[in-house]
């Protein structure tokens, strides 16, 4: 059964070690990361989720070398007979790659040692129905009581909230920011459906695919979300909850 949930940001600078000097703010972010990462109850399988091809993935390889930092990497523990499983399920196809895509591969290190994992892709482009029905079809598909498992999502919200975000300055984003933390934090993910996906693509929010996948595993599953953390030190939107 899913016992349990989180969103955590996937950018790069937020795993341990990737720079020597973080930027004001971020500290705050990674301490709210652990914080989320300690709550999450004890489960056999975790399902990760963020942004890319729409597919589940079966390789054990998670590194930072595409970004130039080969030295940071992680031995995935991933659940090949739950990856199957989820697919059967889903009818989502099996992606072939040497490595976890970049998004995946930051949740799989902000997890750490955590074992079980399944790690899944959503494109940003989806309909909210589709993606709910997702993550419907993923509490279900654990739904044995004798099975715990945790669904954690990307957080990654506007990148265009000031002129030194990624795309700058972009007209409602920060609005559209406060949308989606309250739909979060009010246990409304419903309201999600009126932020994307065409909107989340204007304002460069990635993580609004992943949180409607969010919502239908709980609201399936009965599980609360409560924001840890909203912050934008680099002029991204930083969301970090965790429920259960």
């Amino acid at each position: 059964m899913l016992v349990g949930a989180a969103v955590l940001p996937t950018a790069p600078l937020l795993v341990p070690g990737v720079s020597a000097t973080l930027p004001d703010g971020i500290p705050k972010v990674c301490d709210a990361v652990d914080a989320a990462v300690e709550a999450l109850p004890a489960s056999d399988v975790v399902v990760i989720v963020a942004a890319g091809d729409g597919g589940l993935h079966d390789t054990h390889d998670a590194t930072l070398g595409g970004i130039g930092r080969s030295d940071i990497a992680v031995d995935a523990a991933i659940d090949s007979q739950a990856v199957s499983r989820l697919a059967a399920a889903t009818q989502y196809p099996m992606l072939k790659g040497h490595t976890l895509p970049l998004g995946l591969t930051v949740l799989a290190l902000h997890l750490g040692d955590a074992q079980g994992l399944v790690p899944m892709t959503v494109p940003a482009s989806a309909e909210f129905d589709a993606l709910v029905g997702l993550g419907a079809s993923i509490a279900r598909s654990f739904a044995d009581p004798d099975l715990r498992a945790t669904v954690v999502v990307a957080g990654d919200l506007s990148s265009g909230l000031t002129e030194k975000s990624p795309m700058h300055r972009v007209e409602g984003a920060m609005f559209w920011d406060e949308q989606a933390v309250a739909a979060v934090d009010s246990g409304r993910l419903e309201a999600l459906a009126r932020l994307g996906p065409s909107e989340a693509k204007r304002v460069g929010a990635l993580g609004w695919a992943p949180l409607a996948v969010l919502h239908g595993a709980a609201a399936t599953a009965k599980i609360g979300m409560v924001v840890r953390h909203y912050s934008a030190p680099r002029g991204v939107g930083y969301l970090v909850a965790n429920g259960g």
